[in-house]
């Protein structure tokens, strides 16, 4: 009977563990203001391409892979970085959410830095501060 009362603070501490471990997996997807799920995808720029960061490689969905790392980047206008992209525009029947071929993303060239940046998506504008959440730019 001692064994079994020195062991269940033990036992206690393992189940709390995996609970957390568990109720973590099912954590909510993150949410712009309008409250609508968005998908949050990473720019991975194309490492052969001498310019890894022109508008046409931003502009290209086939270089924005999902992430769960919704933590947004430093937000100013150097490079492209992150975007939150809702449901609609967004193939999620795979085991990795893709962006839709049609999902529209415009970027800007910062011409201090010769890269580009995100100025814009279906989801989202950095001219209209509502919407602008949606976008996520980093430092040079």
């Amino acid at each position: 009977m001692t064994q079994l009362s020195k062991m269940l603070p033990a036992c206690g501490f393992v189940i709390a563990v995996a609970l957390i471990g568990i109720t973590s997996a099912f954590k909510d997807a993150p949410k712009n203001g309008n409250g609508r799920e968005m998908y949050v995808f990473e720019y991975n720029p194309p490492e052969s391409d001498p310019e890894p960061y022109s508008v046409a490689n931003v502009q290209d969905v086939s270089h924005w892979t999902s992430t769960t790392d919704a933590t947004p980047c430093t937000n100013t206008n150097f490079k492209a970085c992150k975007i939150y992209a809702s449901a609609g525009n967004v193939d999620a029947s795979g085991s990795e959410p893709v962006l839709l071929s049609s999902e529209a993303i415009s970027a800007t060239l910062n011409t201090t830095t010769n890269s580009a940046y995100v100025s814009s998506t279906d989801d989202g504008s950095l001219s209209n501060p509502s919407t602008s959440e949606n976008i996520s730019n980093r430092n040079n």
